[in-house]
């Protein structure tokens, strides 16, 4: 059985590397039709996230709240969901994270030593309930996920932009950005931008898979992704389940959202445009694919898009690419890479419908 395990867990890393060296082929061919150094932007890429010291710990700063988008994402979809809402899911935590650690706390000063673990709370509750929508729609109306998500994280971007820009959450002395969370509900600097925050990401993801492969609940998930005709003949309550899975899917995603209110330095607080926030679900839905929807591999593929992310960062002071561009070759990269993992994924759905 080991052996199997082994074989397996190697297997996958092999198309892995397979899949990032076609995206990096396929990056080089944009590359040069845009008349860069591929040499150039490859090596200032991989040394911004991997080779320079001060860089990877900034790259773990990127990667924190991937782990639990990823996680999120990977939840919905061991119990035969696709998750796209983790996104929307993501802003409303961050919003929550807001609400409760720098409103809230300063109208209620008593509240202030359990500042952070309140913001945390409010951004995993806020994720959980705008799951819930797309959950009721999916279990009780057949509404499928993929479009009622798709329409809930519209919703959340415009409501998050109206309260952190011209809302009751935007900062009156800078209006460019929320309120700045207060001090109790920030994590500990570990160094620039990294925080103690990486530690809460590590131990929910581990969580969450003792969660999904030691417990019944999590048995019950699994077994409804894999056939819920199957599982509802041995007894599982598969709407249930569903709905379940779907709000720990948001609540994981929204705890990323709040993660990156109380866990970045130094705004300790997100942009009126939600530009530090947008394309973090999006995001773990690539690192989700890359990790087999393994919790415990998606902190690795969490460490890899983050380190790509934060090297990407380079490419525009030192090899004059700008950031649009960057962004798409990422992208690609990040796309390719998750490819095998999709096509698996569909493969096994297509297959489910057709028997």
């Amino acid at each position: 059985m080991a052996i199997l395990i082994l074989k397996k867990t190697l297997s996958r890393v092999a198309e892995t590397v397979f899949a990032l060296l076609v995206g990096l082929i396929l990056s080089a061919v944009i590359i040069v039709i845009h008349g860069y150094s591929v040499i150039d932007t490859y090596y200032w890429l991989f040394y911004g996230g991997f080779i320079y010291y001060n860089a990877i710990l900034d790259a773990l700063a990127f990667a924190t709240p991937l782990m639990l988008t990823g996680t999120a994402f990977a939840v919905a979809s061991l119990a035969g969901l696709f998750n796209i809402g983790v996104e929307g899911q993501t802003y409303m935590g961050a919003i929550g994270a807001i609400f409760a650690g720098a409103l809230l706390v300063t109208k209620v000063n008593a509240l202030k030593p359990i500042a952070l673990p309140l913001a945390l709370l409010f951004s995993m509750l806020l994720g959980a309930l705008w799951a819930l929508g797309p959950a009721i729609l999916k279990v009780y109306f057949g509404v499928h996920e993929v479009i009622s998500t798709i329409m809930f994280n519209w919703m959340s971007f415009y409501i998050s932009m109206y309260l952190v820009s011209t809302g009751p959450l935007v900062d009156p002395n800078r209006p460019e950005k929320s309120l700045t969370v207060v001090e109790e509900a920030r994590f500990s600097v570990i160094y620039s931008i990294l925080t103690t925050s990486i530690y809460l990401a590590v131990i929910i993801v581990s969580l969450t898979y003792f969660l999904l492969w030691h417990t019944k609940l999590g048995f019950e998930i699994r077994t409804c992704g894999i056939n819920p005709d199957a599982a509802r003949y041995a007894g599982i309550n598969v709407k249930k389940t569903m709905l379940l899975a779907f709000i720990i899917s948001g609540a994981l995603a929204g705890l990323a959202g709040g993660l990156i209110v109380t866990g970045r330095p130094p705004k300790w607080a997100i942009h009126g445009t939600l530009g530090d926030v947008v394309n973090i679900g999006f995001d773990g839905i690539g690192v989700a694919l890359i990790g087999s929807n393994q919790p415990l591999a998606i902190i690795f593929s969490s460490i890899l898009i983050g380190g790509l992310r934060n090297g990407s960062r380079l490419l525009e002071p030192y090899v004059k690419m700008s950031s649009e561009l960057s962004r798409a070759i990422i992208g690609l990269i990040i796309l390719v890479i998750a490819l095998p993992e999709l096509y698996r994924y569909i493969s096994k759905h297509l297959r489910g419908r057709l028997t």
